[in-house]
């Protein structure tokens, strides 16, 4: 047997949920953060925004290292 079975199920549920985290925590952080920025430097919306931008990027980012490592989980 290949070892694919029983857990390949509970895995990719594992991919899926980490996935969403990352890209729901960096955005939201990302968000955050700006407007944090914005409060204390009267300059809404636009850190709001660019922190917005930068933590969709940053869970874009944290979801292709995911991938890579289960890709590579998965050839080892």
């Amino acid at each position: 047997m290949s070892g694919k079975g029983k857990g390949d199920p509970l895995r990719a549920l594992a991919l899926a949920s980490s996935i969403s985290v990352e890209i729901a925590a960096a955005t939201v952080a990302g968000f955050m953060g700006g407007r944090w920025l914005d409060s204390k430097l009267d300059t809404a919306p636009w850190f709001m925004l660019a922190g917005l931008l930068l933590g969709m990027a940053g869970g874009m980012w944290g979801v292709y290292h995911t991938l890579e490592t289960f890709r590579k989980k998965d050839k080892g």
